[in-house]
């Protein structure tokens, strides 16, 4: 019950009960799968197949060994990622010429699947995490960069010419009107970015890594090792699943007019 009203006092309570039943669902479709239709476990793992093969990599120390790798890479690259998007937007929708000039170049590199650099950047940087940083900012960052873009030339013009008949200061009208109408919209980029920093993390490991989720899913896919599989992916699950709660949650403390 303290449980509860901790989560009802930060608005969380509600994201909590539809996230457990969603995850509830999935469980049991899962498992309806396994014993029905999918009967083979190196095809399809069953629930409880996977929850011993996370215990077991908990037991031997490979899943913290995997998870600081992967965690570094991710809470290095995508806060710098975020920052950076956030200020290249604010360029781009302040600055006409730069949105001109760099607006196709970004466009142009956005679009080019990140699968197709992964080697290169592996055989430039190295198996370490130099590769894994700039991988992951190459897919986050875009996302945010067009977030905040759209969001801050998309304000309402009405509220900044009332600001501005009141003689305020082009910082003023940032800070009280653009920039808050644009917050919500600029999280949304976040939580899209987070999502696609995690595919970036994996596609790194996939192809030069001595740890991480990638890894330890490639090493399994090798040895026809299903349950370990899935486990990690449900890792990754867990992971992104997380990140937008959390997201969700600074969206709701910081534009709580937006969620209203």
């Amino acid at each position: 019950m303290d449980a509860k009203r901790f989560l009802e006092r930060r608005g969380l309570w509600p994201a909590t009960v539809r996230t457990a039943l969603s995850c509830a669902v999935v469980l049991l479709i899962w498992q309806c799968l396994t014993t029905f239709v999918v009967t083979n476990g190196m095809l399809l793992a069953t629930p409880v197949s996977v929850f011993h093969a996370l215990m077991h990599e908990v037991a031997t120390g490979a899943l913290w060994t995997n998870s600081v790798a992967t965690g570094i890479a991710l809470f290095v690259a995508f806060p710098a990622s975020v920052i950076i998007g956030v200020l290249m937007g604010l360029l781009l929708a302040s600055n006409r010429t730069a949105a001109l000039v760099f607006g196709p170049i970004l466009t142009a590199i956005s679009s080019v699947p990140i699968i197709a650099l992964a080697p290169l950047f592996v055989a430039w940087l190295g198996l370490g995490y130099a590769s894994k940083f700039v991988l992951i900012g190459m897919v986050a960052i875009f996302p945010v960069i067009v977030t905040t873009e759209g969001a801050l030339k998309a304000a309402d013009k009405d509220l900044i010419e009332a600001s501005c008949s009141f003689n305020a200061t082009g910082w003023q009208v940032f800070t009280t009107v653009t920039f808050p109408y644009a917050l919500s919209f600029i999280i949304g980029g976040i939580r899209v970015a987070w999502a696609r920093a995690l595919v970036g993390v994996v596609v790194a490991e996939f192809f030069g890594a001595f740890a991480g989720y990638g890894f330890a899913i490639v090493a399994a896919g090798q040895n026809f090792d299903t349950a370990t599989l899935l486990a990690y992916v449900f890792m990754l699950g867990a992971l992104g699943l997380l990140g937008s709660l959390l997201l969700e949650y600074l969206e709701r403390k910081l534009a709580p007019w937006r969620s209203a």
